[in-house]
């Protein structure tokens, strides 16, 4: 760093004892300038006194110069004293920099992986929102369905109900028609079967009245193959009504067999239907908002 000095005069006077400053050497007065010699010293004290003075501005000059020179070493300290202070904090400025340059560094990838996150929290959001709307998209279409579905089970109970009570009400009737037609076959089995003892006893009558007459008789003979004849025709026309009875009571009671199959059948159909509806009832109110 430069000196900083103050502007000073350079042509300073040399010393007295130079030979170039010191007066010139008087020359002996000759005898005929005695008169003069009061003049000379008057001249020579005044050369004393310049010289003098010039010696006092001299000091002062020197004493202004050594006060300069310190008050620059001064100066300089300071300056000097202020270079370092600012190549230390220059130094700190520089370590603070590079230290402030890594935090931004880090802040920077803190950054970009806070963005990162932050798209990629965007992107999961988006896709849940998605899967959201598409949740609420099926829930919609499953409520519809669901809705249908209740619809027609409303319709096929409220069918089933009908259905039941006409099955009910027609079993309810032929039961009790197949309950009056078998007390009726049974009285007209019971009413045969007495007709079909009396007959059989009428015959025995009829055969040992035959065999008595038989003895006697030959008009007898015929009357008895008459009545033989006319008991198997009895007994064949007999037979006939007890079998056509016994197939039509068989009938009867392989309908009321069927009947009761069918209705059993439909029984189970319609708990099946009433079981469907209640599982979508339930499914409806698991679904519905609270």
């Amino acid at each position: 760093m430069p000196s900083i000095t103050s502007s000073r005069n350079k042509s300073r006077p040399l010393p007295i004892d130079s030979p170039v400053m010191a007066p010139e050497p008087t020359p002996t007065p000759p005898s005929w300038t005695l008169q003069n010699t009061h003049n000379t010293q008057s001249k020579t004290s005044q050369y004393i006194d310049k010289i003098t003075a010039e010696n006092e501005k001299l000091k002062r000059e020197l004493r202004a110069e050594k006060l300069a020179r310190e008050d620059d070493s001064q100066r300089v300290a300071a300056a000097r004293t202020r270079a370092e202070d600012t190549e230390r904090e220059l130094q700190r400025l520089t370590y603070e920099n590079a230290t402030n340059s890594r935090a931004l560094e880090r802040k920077d990838r803190k950054l970009k992986e806070l963005e990162a996150r932050v798209e990629a929290e965007a992107q999961r959001r988006r896709q849940a929102e998605q899967r959201s709307e598409e949740a609420l998209r099926m829930l919609s279409d499953t409520r519809s369905n669901t809705q249908r579905q209740l619809a027609q089970a409303y319709e096929e109970k409220i069918m089933a109900e009908t259905n039941l009570s006409v099955a009910k009400d027609g079993f309810k009737r032929n039961k009790e028609g197949y309950d009056r037609k078998f007390v009726r076959f049974n009285t007209d089995i019971k009413g045969l079967s007495r007709r079909i003892d009396e007959s059989e006893d009428q015959i025995k009558r009829h055969v040992v009245v035959t065999d008595a007459l038989t003895k006697e008789t030959p008009r007898h003979k015929a009357l008895e193959n008459r009545l033989e004849d006319a008991l198997g025709e009895y007994k064949r026309e007999h037979r006939k009504e007890v079998d056509a009875l016994v197939k039509e009571a068989e009938r009867m009671r392989s309908t009321s067999q069927k009947k009761d199959l069918e209705n059993e059948k439909l029984a189970r159909e319609l708990k099946e239907t009433l079981d469907k509806m209640k599982w979508v009832m339930a499914q409806q109110r698991r679904q519905s908002p609270t």
